[in-house]
C-alpha cells in the first residue's frame, strides 16, 4: 500500500511540476531532483564539485597561473591591498574556487541530467 501511494505522489508532483511549468526550467528540474533524490542527489552534487575544484587546482598549478597577479590584478580594479595581505597558498585556494563557481553554468546541467542514472546505480531501489 505504502508503494502504491508513493507512485501516486511521485505522479501528482510531476502533473504539479508540468502544470506549473518546474519541469521545463533547470532550475525546475533542479529543485525536482532535490526533492525526489534528496540526500544522494546532493552526494553526487558535492562528488562533481569536488572533481571541478580539484580538476581546477590542478589546471592552475600545471599552467603556472601565478594567483598573486590575478590577485594583484583584481587590486587595481577595486582598491583594495589584498596582494600583501593574502599567503600565495591561500591565494591560489581563493582563484580555484572563483574559477570553479564560474564553472556553474556547466556543471549544473551536467549534475541535473546525470543524477538519476548516477543515484539510481549506486543506490537502487529495494521495492
Amino acid at each position: 500500500e505504502l508503494r502504491d501511494l508513493d507512485k501516486q505522489l511521485s505522479k501528482l508532483n510531476t502533473l504539479r511540476g508540468i502544470n506549473t511549468g518546474e519541469l521545463y526550467t533547470i532550475r525546475g528540474k533542479f529543485k525536482t531532483l532535490a526533492r525526489d533524490y534528496g540526500m544522494p542527489f546532493m552526494a553526487w552534487y558535492w562528488c562533481v564539485w569536488m572533481s571541478t575544484a580539484a580538476l581546477t587546482y590542478g589546471a592552475i598549478e600545471a599552467g603556472g597561473i601565478d594567483a598573486m597577479a590575478l590577485i594583484a590584478k583584481s587590486d587595481t580594479y577595486t582598491g583594495f591591498d589584498l596582494v600583501n595581505k593574502v599567503d600565495p597558498t591561500m591565494g591560489t585556494i581563493g582563484i580555484t574556487l572563483v574559477f570553479n563557481e564560474m564553472l556553474e553554468p556547466l556543471r549544473l546541467p551536467i549534475v541535473v541530467v546525470t543524477t538519476k542514472p548516477v543515484v539510481d546505480t549506486i543506490f537502487p531501489k529495494n521495492y
